[in-house]
């Protein structure tokens, strides 16, 4: 779910008061409510089958399966955590993606330069996913325990009294309570004592009580075949054994609770393996098997009646067609000074890049628009390039031979010539925007018949042109839809998976709920998004709306439709076209994005790239 535009504090609100009247004038608010959220990381629509998933596939049928669910872009893990926990956007939650450059926001803390731990782990982007780098952010001396703009729901459950457990992969656990502190001897970032709750992720736990019991338990990776099968049974253990007794009780007492149960899989045996292979089948079955476990513990233990389940995804997936080094090119062109150098440096995320220009090279209005422009015109011409979004820059929007500032007759269009706006998709945060985020090109409808599989050849595009790599991945059993070209690290090749663009595959992900606060046997046609998910729970379980710091309200909405005693009539569906076009030597860039309104909120449905020959007809 994304913003069309930026919206005040104000009508943030009022939109938020709109969405959740209806229930609350049709029901008292519940009391001793348990939502478990399982989130099955990387799971496709289309994976979700009676025979490979008979458990989630009878869950989406007694339930409610959303039909038209989205991830937030990037199409990534912590972007799409964030946005889960929270409820909100980037614009709102500040997290763009897993591997971020942080530099341009600490730096400017008096005395960072001089702490070595900032410099190094900051000085270059950051890949999130780890409680020690996350804890390490959010520090006193970093963020101070304002990694994100706004509450988590884990911290809105617990403030009024109830029981939180967040069990899982490292990284997106930490999010749904981002003042988690491994040496806090209990107390989070800001001195406050959790008095109810469970933590467990690959490498922390707590509280100190149980925390060596659990670590100390902890499975090994599995190094081949279904990743992390082991683990995710484990956590899913701690669920059932640990987390749901505890949540009874808690709700015995008329207390909220709420248990975050994050699988590694299907996403790390479908980036290693690929797509349609036995080994990515598998994992997904893995999930399945973990699911009924869980769907079993509920019922022995006598709380369906008040426990609803939610199984989502963060996003999609794709098979990558070819990996491009981005920071490479941009260095064999001129662009960028060495791969090392910070005048520009790339964050690289898998389907999407985000792009930092410093402000100490290029320090006045000209020269920073002009290096933007160069780096948009270089990577438009690219046949691996998809939209780009830039921020909302005052400082570029001068042209750089010093005319007047250009005016924008599109709301929607980025500040440098063939982008978009990061505002029209939710994404501008006046202090975390990158620069740029280009996103790679997607193709909906190609298949990884002749991309997964080791027979198949595989290629890499870095600063010493186009070579041709091992392809790594295993044999294809399924062909499967949905090609991208990708940029991450040397262990990934063609015929893998990735995720992070602003392509169809990656931007529908999954999303089904079974419950006595959710409706029966119901296909929910209206969009929804991953920022509708928090909204939703907070409908459930009785909650007072979140609102953080500097009023930030959440920009998700509730999916009342879904609910029992909700509102069938969320308002009226509409779509919207926006189009960048930029004209380089002989040839136009057309890039365009496909957009489903709901009232105030705006879902990015897909995006595609056409390279005309000018003069071309149409």
């Amino acid at each position: 779910m994304n913003r069309l535009c930026p919206i005040v504090v104000a009508a943030l609100a009022g939109l938020l008061t709109i969405a959740v009247a209806p229930l609350r004038a049709a029901q008292d608010p519940p009391r001793g409510r348990i939502f478990v959220l399982m989130i099955w990381d990387g799971l496709r629509p289309d994976s979700v089958t009676q025979r490979d998933t008979p458990n989630l596939y009878r869950l989406e049928r007694e339930g409610v399966r959303f039909d038209r669910h989205h991830s937030i872009f990037p199409t990534v893990t912590m972007a799409n955590a964030a946005a889960m926990a929270t409820g909100t956007t980037p614009e709102i939650n500040g997290l763009y993606a897993d591997s971020l450059f942080w530099w341009p926001v600490l730096g400017q803390r008096p005395g960072a330069e001089k702490s070595k731990t900032l410099v190094t782990m900051f000085g270059v982007p950051a890949f999130m996913e780890s409680t020690a780098t996350l804890e390490a952010l959010n520090a006193p001396d970093a963020l101070a325990g304002h990694l994100l703009g706004i509450d988590s729901i884990a911290q809105e459950v617990e403030r009024e009294g109830g029981y939180i457990a967040v069990l899982g992969k490292q990284g997106p656990t930490f999010l749904f309570d981002d003042r988690f502190n491994t040496a806090g001897a209990g107390k989070d970032l800001l001195g406050e004592p959790h008095r109810d709750y469970l933590f467990a992720s690959d490498d922390a736990a707590a509280p100190a009580t149980v925390a060596s019991e659990i670590m100390n338990a902890m499975p090994s990776s599995e190094t081949s075949g279904v990743l992390d099968r082991a683990r995710d049974a484990y956590f899913t253990r701690l669920a059932t054994d640990r987390a749901l007794p505890a949540a009874k009780q808690a709700a015995g007492q008329g207390r909220p609770a709420l248990i975050v149960l994050w699988q590694h899989n299907p996403d790390i045996t479908q980036h290693m393996s690929g797509l349609g292979t036995a080994p990515a089948i598998e994992s997904v079955a893995a999930d399945d098997d973990n699911l009924g476990r869980l769907r079993a513990a509920v019922d022995s233990d006598g709380i369906a009646d008040r426990t609803d389940l939610m199984v989502v995804s963060d996003h999609g997936f794709a098979s990558i067609r070819m990996r491009v080094n981005v920071a490479g090119m941009l260095v064999s062109a001129g662009l960028k000074k060495s791969l090392k150098s910070t005048d520009v440096v790339v964050a690289p995320n898998g389907g999407a890049d985000l792009v930092y220009v410093s402000q100490a090279d290029f320090k006045d209005d000209a020269a920073r628009h002009a290096i933007l422009q160069k780096i948009v015109n270089f990577a438009a011409a690219q046949e691996w390039c998809g939209p780009i979004f830039c921020r909302d820059l005052a400082a570029i929007t001068s042209s750089p031979r010093g005319r007047r500032r250009r005016i924008i007759s599109k709301p929607f269009l980025g500040a440098i010539d063939g982008t978009f706006a990061q505002a029209a998709v939710g994404l501008y945060n006046a202090d975390r925007s990158p620069d740029l985020i280009i996103s790679f090109d997607e193709n909906p409808d190609e298949d990884n018949r002749h991309l997964t599989g080791p027979e198949n050849p595989a290629f890499a595009i870095n600063n010493n042109g186009q070579q041709s790599v091992p392809n790594q991945s295993a044999p294809l059993v399924r062909p499967v839809k949905g090609v991208i070209y990708a940029d991450l690290s040397a262990r990934f090749t063609t015929g893998m998976g990735m995720h992070g663009a602003a392509g169809a595959r990656e931007l529908h992900n999954y999303c089904a709920a079974f419950g006595p606060d959710f409706r029966r046997n119901y296909v929910d046609l209206y969009p929804t998004s991953n920022a509708d998910v928090t909204p939703t729970i907070v409908q459930t379980l009785g909650l007072l709306p979140n609102i953080g710091a500097g009023g930030a309200a959440p920009t998700g909405r509730a999916m009342t439709e879904s609910l029992t005693g909700g509102q069938r009539y969320p308002g009226a569906v509409r779509t919207q076209t926006m189009t960048a076009q930029l004209e380089l030597q002989g040839v136009q860039v057309i890039s365009t994005l496909h957009m489903t309104s709901l009232g105030g909120e705006s879902y990015l449905d897909s995006s595609s790239v056409q390279r005309k020959p000018l003069g071309s007809s149409p």
